[in-house]
């Protein structure tokens, strides 16, 4: 926005300039004022240009280390920066019309503009302290349920340690065994029952370093060591800031680990040590005063174990319930054993293919001499009837570092990248295959899921994994390493060799690994900046080659000999400069240059006609591309390009293999025709229409999910151009109008010209001050009733977001009584999950009938100056309305709000309220359960904010009691 606003300005003043001359004598009179106030203007302009520079650094820079956010009265202030960042591009655009010179300085504008300036530079003085800290209490894990009865006992038995003035509690364990899950009830329990005590998790593993772990103790806590290296001094400043009633739980320990170091916190009032460990010793080391172990299922319990895996909905038959049995012993009770085994035969129903398993794990050659650890048969087992392809996935996922929870997308790329999929197939099928393949993963459990987006290799699974690729895979990612691994550790038959996430700066001057059989190569997520030249020369079959987040700035010339390779990741190399050519590189399909710093694209590429994945994302240096370089790339699917470069859309029209798309074109006529040709072929897309993108459309860009989004930035959305806007993509699922002109003032009028795009999801709206509602109550009436195509765009909506929109004053206008009879649930916007409105003041009331916040989990309303209303229940519509699935209540700086909602609202998921400057509401309609008299169940918090404090004292309740029982969710946090 900043680097935006200087540019604006200089062209502004430039613009003046030259009016003046035009002006000549004509404008004499003025000239002594004139020449005061421009000067004036443009010195206040820079001041604050400046200031809002060094702010947003500090914000950055804060918010990137930690759990900080920027103070609301910061984040009004950038707010009104962009509104006068909006006022001098309007300013920009009128400069070269008749007349504009006198009326600017006539009319007052320029001392306007310039109090406004003043006025935010001297607001800017007394910030004090940029960002407030979120205050964390700990995370909760999501488990599965404690099996067997020394499970239950050693949860029950843990709790009253904790109760007890026991500091530390050691929980050990072989590995599988369950010590991590347990660990996880334990984390979620003390998060449960105290308000007080905070939870720090950290997992450990084999390899570590006492430097990290003091980084993610400080990270907790939101302290800051980046400017101190001494250990010692970082333990100081760590036992200063910890607090007390801190709980570490330190996972999966295989040595004694120094506390002092970690800011010896078993010194301080109510803090307490957990760990987790394979080995009594440990516990013995780090002076654990109780020692839980956690010990085998007995046979029952892992039979019902294996029968809960197996998902059987009616009883097994007896001859496969026996066969089972045999099986489940094999496993020795550990209960990571059973649910990999159980997990691979899910879904077998005929008894012969169960008794040729249990035959297979009999077998003594099943055992490897060097796996002592009894899980590791079963898990090896499961691995073996995996078909190739699976095991090539699987076998991939242990490049990664121990413990670490890998993207589910970025393990799909990686798996399309390395050709681990059918590769003839189009890229949407590819995708398909390769998620495919990791669901089975985490269906027969050799993978775990953590959370919606993301899996996991428990520690066996990967260390069986790294014995079947032993001496073709180096895996050495999260290693601390500050080195390269000699050339020695490169033995002739290496394949893969994984790097990544480690503190290597550069590559020795004349390293060069004589590896013939390597394919894949990755060193991102280094600090690297130099690489000799010798070192790509006797890797001849290199396929994949990942240097993402390097900080390298000039990649050796011996690259453009690596003529097998297939993938080049270059992502996020921010100071990247320098590519050799690329002519040899006739094999090449993904090409990642995104977030790297070149300004023009490599020599060579030209010459690249096997390219598939084209990525040039925030390439801020790059503004465009040679004519006719795209028709170089024929087999194109995956083409994205900056916001910064006008796409060519004739050269894109002819690829014709092109599935996904991000990009800008310049006006509506250049997406209609766009569109036209690609509408239908097309599986996902992001493009934007119109002027170069700001701070807040970059972001949209940044976001690569898969939604088909549409962004109308600074158009002209009338006369003639309206027209091209009928070929709106039917599949639509994200559409932005930001600044636009030519909108009616109800947007439903503009949807038959957008062609009713069903699948729409997310509207957002900025500054188009033209528009005052969506619909009108006529055409709500209407859509709900009739249930006609074309208000299906409004019926499908599930998140709106709209923000300075001058003239709006409801999302229905005119909205009117209950409806006779009820209407639908079809009904216009009852799919609606999500509100957000932002600086519409204007609207006195939200105007949306009951029947649309049946879906509603978030509501957030924020400065708009005149809205009285949030929820309006009509007579008949009952005493207590029910919002069942309401999760988050943001009600922020509304000064004239007088009611949240006219009756009492039933929130049966409610987890968070916020109320802030809403001085004229009187009540928080909230219904109480009458029976067992408690406060919503789900409700964790109510932010209030001290200057509000004594306005909550001063809310009205239906009774006394109610006010007690809210208010230790009460947080009066500062503004």
């Amino acid at each position: 926005m900043i680097e935006m606003l200087k540019q604006i300005v200089a062209s502004l003043f430039s613009k003046v300039g030259e009016k003046l001359v035009d002006y000549g004598s004509d404008i004499l009179r003025y000239k002594i004022n004139l020449k005061s106030t421009l000067e004036t203007l443009e010195q206040d302009l820079n001041s604050l240009i400046n200031k809002a520079s060094d702010i947003e650094e500090t914000i950055k820079k804060a918010e990137l280390y930690g759990k900080k956010k920027r103070k609301r009265e910061v984040e009004e202030w950038l707010k009104q920066v962009k509104m006068i960042e909006n006022k001098i591009c309007t300013l920009e655009r009128e400069v070269q019309t008749e007349g504009f010179l006198r009326k600017f300085l006539t009319g007052g504008q320029a001392t306007q503009l310039s109090a406004s300036v003043n006025k935010l530079v001297e607001q800017s003085r007394h910030f004090g302290e940029l960002v407030d800290v979120y205050k964390t209490r700990g995370e909760p894990f999501l488990t599965t349920n404690l099996f067997g009865k020394g499970f239950q006992e050693n949860l029950e038995r843990i709790e009253k340690f904790l109760e007890s003035d026991k500091s530390s509690i050691g929980i050990y364990g072989m590995g599988g065994v369950g010590k991590t899950t347990l660990a996880k009830h334990i984390n979620n329990k003390i998060l449960e029952k105290s308000q007080e005590q905070r939870v720090c998790w950290i997992t450990v593993s084999q390899v570590f370093s006492t430097r990290n772990l003091q980084d993610e103790i400080a990270r907790f806590i939101n302290l800051d060591l980046s400017d101190e290296y001494n250990e010692d001094k970082r333990a100081a400043r760590l036992h200063r800031a910890i607090g007390n009633n801190f709980i570490l739980i330190l996972d999966d320990v295989w040595k004694n680990i120094c506390l002092e170091k970690l800011g010896d916190p078993l010194r301080l009032q109510g803090c307490r040590l957990i760990l987790t460990t394979r080995s009594f010793e440990v516990c013995c080391r780090m002076g654990c005063q109780e020692k839980v172990e956690v010990k085998k299922l007995h046979t029952d319990e892992a039979w019902n174990l294996f029968k809960q895996i197996l998902e059987q909905d009616i009883a097994l038959a007896p001859e496969i319930e026996e066969v089972g049995k045999n099986m489940a012993k094999v496993c020795e009770g550990l209960p990571l054993g059973i649910i990999v085994l159980a997990g691979s035969v899910r879904g077998e129903t005929a008894i012969h293919v169960w008794r040729n398993e249990l035959e297979k794990l009999r077998d003594p050659n099943m055992m490897q001499e060097d796996m002592e650890d009894e899980v590791f048969k079963v898990l090896k087992y499961s691995f073996d009837r995996l078909d190739l392809n699976h095991q090539l996935c699987f076998l991939r996922c242990s490049l990664y570092k121990e413990d670490f929870s890998i993207g589910r997308k970025d393990l799909v790329k990686r798996f399309i990248s390395e050709e681990l999929v059918d590769i003839k197939k189009s890229r949407q099928s590819q995708f398909n295959e390769a998620y495919s393949i990791l669901n089975k993963l985490v269906n027969i459990c050799l993978l775990e899921s953590v959370g919606e987006y993301q899996v996991k290799m428990h520690d066996l699974v990967r260390s069986m994994a790294l014995k079947i690729t032993k001496g073709k895979n180096m895996a050495l990612s999260g290693f601390y390493l500050k080195e390269i691994p000699n050339e020695g550790e490169w033995i002739r038959n290496l394949e893969k060799v994984s790097l990544m996430d480690n503190k290597i700066i550069e590559i020795s001057d004349g390293m060069s690994p004589d590896c013939p059989k390597l394919t894949t190569l990755i060193l991102s997520h280094n600090p690297l900046k130099f690489i000799p030249d010798s070192f790509f020369s006797r890797l001849d079959n290199l396929c994949f080659l990942d240097l993402s987040s390097t900080k390298i700035t000039k990649l050796p010339n011996s690259l453009s000999n690596l003529e097998n390779l297939k993938a080049l990741m270059l992502r996020s190399c921010l100071s990247l400069v320098d590519i050799p050519n690329l002519g040899k590189l006739k094999k090449l399909r993904e090409l990642d240059l995104s977030g790297t710093a070149i300004k023009t694209v490599p020599q060579g590429m030209e010459e690249l006609f096997n390219l598939r994945f084209l990525l040039l994302l925030f390439t801020k240096s790059l503004d465009t591309l040679p004519e006719g370089l795209l028709l170089k790339f024929p087999l194109l699917q995956f083409l994205c390009l900056p916001p910064e470069i006008k796409a060519p859309v004739e050269e894109i029209l002819r690829l014709e293999h092109l599935e996904q798309f991000t990009g800008r074109v310049k006006n509506v006529s250049d997406f209609s025709k766009f569109i036209r040709c690609r509408q239908s072929q097309l599986t996902s897309f992001m493009i934007m229409v119109g002027r170069r993108a700001d701070n807040h459309i970059r972001a949209a860009f940044a976001r690569e999910d898969d939604r088909k989004k549409v962004i109308f930035h600074q158009c002209d959305l009338k006369n003639e151009e309206a027209l091209h806007l009928s070929m709106l993509f039917h599949n639509i699922e994200f559409l932005r109008l930001q600044n636009c002109e030519g909108l009616s003032n109800c947007l439903l009028e503009d949807f038959p010209r957008l062609n009713s795009p069903s699948s729409l999801k997310v509207l957002e709206i900025s500054s188009c001050g033209g528009i005052e509602c969506i619909l009108t109550n006529e055409k709500f009436l209407a859509a709900s009733q009739e249930l006609e195509s074309r208000f299906l765009p409004i019926r499908s909506l599930e998140r709106i977001k709209l923000c300075h929109m001058e003239n709006f004053i409801g999302l229905i206008q005119n909205i009117g009584a209950a409806v006779e009879p009820p209407l639908p649930q079809a009904a216009v916007f009852s799919s609606l999950r999500s509100l957000f409105i932002y600086g519409c003041n204007k609207m006195r009331k939200l105007g949306l009938p009951l029947s649309a916040f049946q879906n509603f989990e978030k509501i957030e309303i924020e400065c708009c100056d005149e809205i009285e209303k949030i929820i309006e229940v009509q007579e008949g519509e009952g005493r207590v309305v029910s919002l069942p699935k309401l999760k988050l209540l943001c009600l922020r700086n509304l000064p004239k709000l007088k009611s949240i909602c006219n009756t009492t609202m039933s929130c049966d998921s409610i987890k968070k309220i916020e109320l802030r400057k809403c001085r004229e509401l009187k009540k928080l309609p909230l219904h109480f359960d009458t029976t067992s008299n408690s406060a919503p169940q789900t409700l964790k918090e109510i932010w209030v904010g001290k200057i509000n404090k004594e306005w909550w004292e001063s809310l009205e309740w239906e009774h006394p009691s109610h006010s007690h029982l809210l208010q230790p969710l009460v947080r009066f946090d500062s503004e």
